[in-house]
């Protein structure tokens, strides 16, 4: 069974803030159905996009701790708090999207320096988040949000669309290929069997049958949403949630260097 991603979002510029961090990690990864994400410093564009965008995509949950970085200010110049770290709003935030975009529950367990005033997406996504930055204070918090919260989320989506993709025949993987080969939305199916018969081999008989009986399979899936049209020819389009994952699937086999 797939264990749930949590993504450890803590600040790493001081020793004790790293600490905490790698911490929460342990305590996680020693948690039976959990393993956390808890992201080095990354250097580059691409660190970034592989690791950090990826876990967020994926996490189930997240842990969050906010560390003071600076003088908050209004307009007028009043000091209204303690800033906390813009990367780890910029990651709330992320999260805040996925949470309405798949209109499911990302649980979250939040914690900030007394002297950390929340602003931006903290106010609308994180519910009170508890006034501690204690080692001991968190990691026994964190323990009982594994037991009795953290479970609502849902198991690491790439297991999920691993077992999804496994399941399908090279006919359907043909079917997608020629989908985004198409652009992926609101794509004629006749404009799909022409491309199953012109680069995937497909006679033109079996091009129409394979749509047919393989349609129903995709969007029993979820992989796949079709818009029936009895003036102008019906349409397909990739699903939505599992996009991404198609995409990616078909770019890393033989079928994504379709002409």
């Amino acid at each position: 069974m797939a264990d749930r991603l949590i993504f450890v979002s803590c600040g790493q510029l001081r020793p004790e803030e790293k600490r905490l961090g790698e911490r929460i990690k342990v305590e996680i990864d020693a948690t039976p159905g959990f393993k956390a994400y808890f992201a080095d410093t990354v250097q580059d564009l691409s660190g970034l996009s592989t690791h950090v965008f990826q876990a967020l995509r994926r996490s189930s949950g997240a842990v969050i701790v906010l560390h003071p970085r600076g003088e908050l200010r209004a307009a007028d110049g009043h000091v209204r708090g303690m800033r906390s770290s813009l990367w780890i709003n910029q990651e709330v935030a992320l999260l805040a999207y996925r949470q309405f975009f798949e209109s499911r529950a990302i649980p979250v367990l939040a914690f900030r320096d007394p002297s950390v005033a929340l602003e931006g997406a903290m106010t609308a996504f994180i519910i009170n988040p508890k006034p501690s930055v204690d080692e001991d204070t968190v990691l026994a918090a964190v323990r009982r949000w594994l037991a009795e919260t953290a479970s609502i989320g849902a198991k690491d989506e790439n297991d999920v669309f691993q077992a999804k993709w496994d399941a399908l025949q090279a006919e359907d993987r043909a079917i997608l290929a020629a989908l985004i080969a198409e652009g992926g939305r609101e794509v004629k199916e006749q404009s799909v069997r022409r491309r199953l018969i012109k680069y995937h081999g497909f006679e033109r008989n079996h091009a129409s049958d394979v749509l047919l009986n393989r349609r129903t399979v995709l969007s029993g899936e979820n992989l796949v949403q079709f818009r029936h049209d009895v003036h102008d020819g019906d349409e397909m389009s990739l699903h939505p949630y599992w996009e991404w994952n198609v995409r990616h699937a078909i770019g890393a086999g033989a079928y994504g260097k379709s002409a």
